[in-house]
């Protein structure tokens, strides 16, 4: 079993290079707030659990080694300084408060680490629970917040935490129906006509895929500002910076639970907007 995990885990670490290296730098002197962005939720939890293990293997500074017993129980989620939190899962803001006095304490081994999966799904009250243990942080102890998008979280998490981004993988339409969405929003912000009742009713998409939404058009920004082709090229950059603004306030729309409909009908009518008078 622990080799099954040794191999599947490698594979997942194999494709961030870039961000193992700067984790490795990192583990020197770890930051007591961390954000884990992009790439897939696998990866991230991986990433984070390479960190701890880097902080703690037997073989360190050499390690994470896999195979002494700290790595093989972090792999196993039953190492005592790793805490595995989910808003999917019930957390609450008494939770939180319940961990505190624990949190307050000496790690068992060098370092604690408390990864929050799912981060872009933390209500208000916990975020702001989580935001007073990151602001008045104890010696060895790092948070890890994982997400898709780091403006999936409240700015004042972001602006408290360093910020890797892992690499993307290109946005995919996950049947007909989004490719088609997508078409009629790009075609909304050059012509100003559609899509307005193609979102009409709050449950025409769910959390999540208004989420992936939003990243697919942040993506055809980026890509457009590279020259590909794309509803967006051939803007000023003035209109790509007010853009990608609109978009961040999108994205914090959706972790308040603004209804989806309507920041997606908010942001088509607001590019088409910029477009017009760029």
């Amino acid at each position: 079993m622990t080799e099954d995990i040794n191999v599947q885990e490698k594979k997942l670490l194999s494709s961030q290079p870039q961000i193992i290296s700067l984790l490795s730098r990192l583990a020197l002197n770890p930051p007591s707030s961390l954000i884990l962005e992009g790439g897939e939720a696998e990866e991230r939890l991986a990433l984070s659990k390479y960190l701890l293990k880097k902080l703690n293997c037997n073989d360190a500074p050499n390690g994470p080694c896999l195979e002494c017993t700290v790595c093989t129980k972090i792999d196993a989620d039953v190492f005592r300084d790793l805490f595995l939190l989910d808003p999917q899962d019930g957390l609450s803001v008494d939770h939180i408060r319940e961990l505190r006095p624990i949190l307050a304490q000496k790690p068992r081994h060098r370092w604690r680490m408390i990864v929050i999966a799912g981060s872009g799904d933390l209500n208000i009250p916990c975020a702001n629970a989580l935001l007073k243990s990151v602001e008045e942080p104890v010696s060895r102890n790092c948070f890890i917040f994982l997400a898709a998008q780091r403006e999936h979280l409240v700015p004042t998490l972001i602006s408290r935490s360093f910020v890797l981004t892992l690499a993307r993988r290109p946005w995919t339409a996950s049947d007909q129906e989004s490719e088609e969405l997508y078409r009629e929003f790009s075609g909304f912000v050059v012509t100003g006509r559609g899509f307005m009742d193609s979102t009409s009713g709050k449950n025409f998409l769910s959390l999540n895929q208004a989420r992936q939404f939003l990243t697919r058009i942040q993506n055809e920004l980026a890509g457009a500002q590279r020259g590909e082709q794309s509803p967006f090229m051939n803007l000023a950059p003035q209109s790509w910076y007010r853009m990608n603004k609109v978009l961040h306030t999108a994205f914090y729309a959706l972790s308040c639970r603004v209804r989806i409909d309507l920041v997606l009908q908010w942001l088509a009518l607001t590019f088409w907007q910029i477009r017009r008078t760029n």
